[in-house]
């Protein structure tokens, strides 16, 4: 990989993982948690979701905060599902005009494209007001359950009810700071430097592309990754959409998949850098007491 390539896609890839700290600082609600710590505890979660299998890796984050900023594991969840509701809405829309862009590719016309994108955005902005209500509805439904069975039998729906308005709780107090424009703003910001990291290395790999064609490919392999079918690592799902995804854009066979593995091995690295370095700043302080 070409050196300067591989400085600008590992500075993506820094401030992607920046850019979503700064989301949790606006979405975190009881109390004002340093940067640094939540850039920390980002690093450590986005290392979990490339190492754990299925998907594992997303309960780290809520751990992390209860760890390490003595924050409650259920308003970790509010503030996770929030984050992971923003980013749905983001990439939405991100794919509807990357689609708009390679129409051709689909056998549908454009029309039913932006109609089907649409009605997935509005669900999503739709789930997202009303998460709470929903969220609500889901602990009643506990109660009841525990109501109707055993008392011994009764108390894992109890703590999973009270768990639930507790992130209920928590998921309407993030909505009453309305905070939409910065997180919004953090989450695409995030989502465009990880388009930019995937063009770096592309580049750095010598492929010759166009950022259109890299966010159109490497979309489909977060949609691929997205699945909670992966393995250790999350190899093989991405590297199966990234494939997928670049042969649309008209990659060869083998450019496609090499670059898919190769990409992955460097994030995986940088990754992995960046966490060494968080663990020992972590630490640092414990050693001077």
């Amino acid at each position: 990989m070409d050196p300067f390539w591989a400085i600008l896609g590992s500075t993506g890839y820094f401030l992607a993982i920046l850019f979503r700290a700064l989301r949790y600082k606006w979405l975190i609600h009881s109390r004002d948690i340093p940067l640094s710590e939540l850039f920390r505890i980002s690093v450590f979660y986005h290392l979990s979701l490339m190492v754990l299998p299925s998907k594992l890796g997303e309960l780290s984050y809520p751990y992390l905060l209860n760890k390490i900023s003595g924050m409650s594991i259920t308003e970790g969840m509010a503030s996770l599902i929030a984050s992971r509701v923003y980013d749905f809405f983001i990439f939405l829309m991100i794919f509807l005009f990357a689609s708009i862009g390679f129409q051709s590719f689909f056998k549908i016309h454009l029309f039913f494209v932006i109609l089907l994108s649409a009605f997935s955005i509005g669900l999503t902005l739709l789930v997202f007001f009303y998460m709470s209500n929903l969220l609500r509805f889901l602990s009643n439904l506990m109660g009841r359950i525990s109501q109707r069975i055993g008392t011994k039998s009764s108390k894992p729906f109890q703590w999973i009810q009270r768990k639930i308005h507790e992130i209920a709780e928590d998921f309407y107090a993030i909505k009453a700071r309305r905070t939409y424009f910065p997180v919004t703003l953090t989450s695409l910001a995030s989502w465009i430097t990880i388009y930019w990291m995937f063009y770096a290395f592309l580049r750095g790999f010598g492929i010759e592309i166009s950022f259109l064609k890299v966010v159109f490919g490497s979309t489909i392999a977060v949609l691929a990754n997205a699945l909670p079918i992966s393995g250790i690592g999350n190899w093989g799902t991405l590297e199966a959409g990234w494939a997928a995804g670049f042969l649309m854009v008209g990659l060869s066979k083998e450019k496609a998949i090499a670059t898919g593995f190769g990409v992955h091995i460097v994030i995986f690295v940088v990754c992995v850098v960046m966490g060494f370095i968080c663990w020992v700043s972590l630490n640092l302080p414990k050693k001077e007491q």
